[in-house]
């Protein structure tokens, strides 16, 4: 239930934004721009990933980027000068003041999505926020909910596999009946990742705002020692700000996964295994994942491995590089060479009674029988620059966003916000399994977990695969929840614990406190 009334003179009185709100011109406030009309987008968060969105918009006919937002200057400053005409600013909130903004690209870090989302919706700009929608369910929630109580407004996710024309093509045959009921679908995360390194105290640089950068999550001291420094990228492998690769790379695969089931909740329970082994840093994330949703129809499985497929490709190696004149040079790196399942490292296998299908990427995917044999596949369409919204990746998600603004058609967006959070309350209830969970040997998790056969099975290819790493007598955490899908809330003895303010749900500090639009 809203926590106050949802008529619009009534949120402007509540809001921190309203003065500034009440100023947007009605363009601002989800008038359609018209067909030959620039779209001007700002950009919250590009040195990376808003990077790569912002080249993504490059094929999009009548798109500007008007307005370039980042808490560390130095990014801020080589944006404006890569980006003539931009305005620049430090603050999203001061951006946001721009009535002339039409729509806000959110490509932050996870901690940050939702506050930043709400602040777009709230200062009425059409969003496009990066996944995973949340840093935790409950925040999700919210951003779903201020989403709908402006519905002028046209707000898309980042998973983009959901542009994908393969995909859309290979849920067509799916949903044909060719291939039977679904017996299973399975995200697989292969994908390596090393040791961040020690814990070590470090000095955020003055040129970044760390107050800024630290939003809704407790300010607390930097202390990654690895390659990425003290703010960048390895905040995935903390809980104050991330939720490791299952959530960082794996909700892609669950949100695909989810897809294709066809399923349009929350599932009733979930059961995790997992640790983070063999890296002895900083980090505090698992780094091998097995969880299974446990959906009536068929279940969901998701597999994340961070480690290689043995012990020797850990260790370091000379091998050949090419460098960039084209010379080859022999250097020592470890190769780190990983596993894969079914042909998979990186993908979704929905298995079916007559078949399955293998989706290897964000954009095709291919059917097979059941000794293993490709009868059809499904690729890239082409597309141009006027057709992005057909030719998929990132360039036709994003178009399709632009297409469903400058039509004022919401429902033909391909991921509204609630499925990606939807998908990523899954993987949040993989993480709070894990967190409630207790340890024990891989022998005991074997015993605890054997009822559950579809967890048994994957955990024991994982122990397997630990072993081969050096890693047979590594303790492992497991847990188990059961939650009510229509309320999104954990049930049953550890709800309290689950659904307590430090694991689901968090509503920010100060300034950066997330609204509570619902309860």
């Amino acid at each position: 239930m809203a926590t106050y009334p949802l008529n619009r003179r009534n949120f402007l009185k509540t809001t921190a934004l309203g003065a500034a709100y009440v100023g947007l011109s009605a363009r601002s406030y989800g008038q359609v721009a018209g067909a030959n009309e620039r779209m001007r987008i700002g950009v919250i968060g590009f040195r990376s990933r808003g990077a790569q969105l912002i080249a993504a918009t490059k094929g999009i006919k009548g798109v500007e980027i008007a307005g370039l937002c980042d808490v560390d200057s130095t990014v801020l400053a080589a944006g404006l000068k890569a980006h003539e005409g931009a305005k620049g600013y430090d603050d999203a909130r001061r951006m946001l003041e721009d009535k002339n903004l039409d729509a806000i690209i959110v490509a932050t870090p996870n901690h940050t999505h939702v506050l930043n989302g709400m602040w777009a919706l709230e200062a009425g700009k059409n969003l496009y926020v990066e996944k995973p929608l949340s840093h935790n369910m409950w925040e999700g929630r919210q951003l779903v909910a201020a989403a709908a109580k402006f519905p002028k407004l046209i707000a898309q996710a980042g998973t983009q596999s959901r542009s994908g024309p393969g995909l859309k093509a290979a849920l067509d045959y799916l949903r044909s009946g060719k291939l039977g009921k679904i017996k299973l679908a399975r995200g697989i995360c292969y994908k390596p990742r090393q040791s961040i390194g020690k814990a070590i105290k470090q000095t955020v640089p003055a040129n970044i705002n760390y107050d800024l950068w630290s939003g809704p999550s407790e300010v607390v001291d930097s202390v990654r020692s690895g390659s990425n420094g003290p703010v960048h990228y390895d905040w995935h492998w903390f809980w104050n700000y991330g939720g490791g690769d299952v959530l960082n790379q794996g909700v892609h695969e669950v949100d695909v996964a989810r897809w294709f089931l066809g399923e349009d909740s929350l599932a009733p329970a979930v059961a995790t295994v997992g640790a983070r082994i063999g890296l002895d840093d900083a980090g505090e994330t698992p780094n091998t994942v097995v969880t299974v949703h446990a959906y009536a129809a068929a279940p969901l499985i998701m597999e994340v491995r961070g480690l290689p497929k043995n012990a020797s490709e850990m260790k370091l190696q000379n091998v050949e590089v090419k460098q960039k004149d084209g010379t080859m040079k022999t250097e020592s790196r470890i190769p780190w060479g990983m596993e894969t399942y079914k042909g998979l490292g990186i993908g979704i296998l929905i298995e079916c009674e007559n078949g399955s299908i293998h989706i290897p990427d964000y954009l095709s995917a291919s059917v097979r029988d059941n000794d293993g044999k490709v009868i059809q596949r499904f690729g890239k369409a082409s597309g141009t620059a006027t057709n992005l919204a057909v030719a998929g990746g990132e360039e036709g998600h994003l178009a399709n966003w632009i297409e469903a603004i400058r039509n004022a058609k919401p429902n033909d967006l391909h991921a509204p916000v609630r499925e990606c959070h939807l998908s990523t309350s899954l993987v949040h209830a993989s993480n709070v399994a894990y967190r409630v969970g207790n340890e024990h040997s891989q022998g005991e998790i074997a015993d605890i977990i054997k009822a559950n056969s579809t967890l048994a099975e994957a955990t024991a290819r994982a122990t397997e695969h630990l072993a081969k790493c050096g890693f047979a007598e590594a303790k492992l955490r497991t847990g188990a929840l059961t939650l009510d899908p229509s309320t999104q809330l954990f049930t049953g003895a550890l709800a309290d614990k689950a659904n307590s303010d430090l694991i689901a749900k968090r509503e920010g500090r100060g300034a950066f406190r997330i609204r509570n639009y619902v309860s």
